[in-house]
């Protein structure tokens, strides 16, 4: 019979912490793959869909013309640029052949009052910082998306369904679904929620209007909705509860801006 070979604890602690060396720069390079595969996906995302604006610019023109409205061309550019997003993370979770990176399921009544509850909670929180920003001597920012309606309430009110539809779904899907999702797997929940929150913020810099108090403004408003929208996601594990929050909070804020713009109010 072969000797027998007894194994101290000693040395399995030691077996136990190179195996976790070894472990370590697999960890690491998965990390920065992560960060580099969000960042090409939301470029890509953003390229693609400035594209097919472009490429469908002939046509936007035509319906313009006989729609005869000026912010035809705004509104459908706006459901292109956003149905194309979409289409983007849908292409990537499925080169990726995963279907947890996105989860996705009817809201259930649970799930509704987290709608519900968030989409109060946000505009509650859009109320207090803009009401501090007031009492520093700050101008909030303005999303160009915004100022295209000053003058006709019309925009306003075709963005409410825009908003619900399209900017939600495909801002949650990207930057929640494709972007947190897979950050989340190798960086864990709370830095995939932050970095997604950032990246958020940065892609829409372009559009925010003003000067620093406009900048701090929008950074704080993001901040607190990529942070409870990204918690959202991870707590309910349903991307249909961060993407109607954040519809529904664009769309109350059209709502209340064509209430103001028709003299409702």
């Amino acid at each position: 019979m072969p000797p027998t070979i007894g194994v101290s604890n000693t040395d399995r602690a030691v077996v136990v912490v190179l195996m976790e060396q070894s472990s370590e720069p697999s960890l690491v390079g998965q990390r920065i793959q992560h960060v580099g595969e969000v960042i090409v996906i939301i470029v890509i995302a953003y390229i693609c869909a400035s594209l097919a604006i472009s490429l469908l610019e002939p046509l936007v023109g035509r319906l313009t013309v006989a729609v005869a409205w000026d912010n035809t061309t705004m509104i459908v550019q706006t459901v292109i640029q956003f149905t194309v997003m979409m289409g983007v993370v849908v292409c990537y979770a499925w080169l990726l052949d995963t279907a947890a990176l996105v989860p996705i399921r009817a809201p259930d009544r649970r799930a509704v009052g987290f709608i519900v509850g968030g989409t109060i909670l946000l505009l509650g929180c859009q109320f207090i910082i803009n009401r501090l920003l007031q009492w520093m001597d700050f101008a909030p920012g303005a999303n160009q998306a915004v100022l295209a309606g000053v003058g006709d309430p019309t925009y306003f009110l075709v963005m409410i369904p825009v908003s619900l539809l399209f900017v939600g779904p495909a801002e949650e899907l990207l930057f929640r679904g494709a972007v947190q999702g897979r950050l989340r797997e190798s960086w864990g929940m709370w830095p995939a929620i932050v970095t997604a929150t950032v990246l958020f913020g940065l892609a829409h810099i372009p559009a925010i209007t003003g000067g620093f108090g406009a900048q701090l403004s929008y950074a704080l408003l993001v901040g607190v909705l990529g942070l409870l929208l990204g918690y959202l996601y991870e707590y309910t594990q349903n991307i249909l509860v961060p993407s109607l929050i954040h519809g529904a909070y664009n769309a109350t804020l059209f709502g209340l801006l064509y209430i103001t713009e028709t003299g409702l109010i």
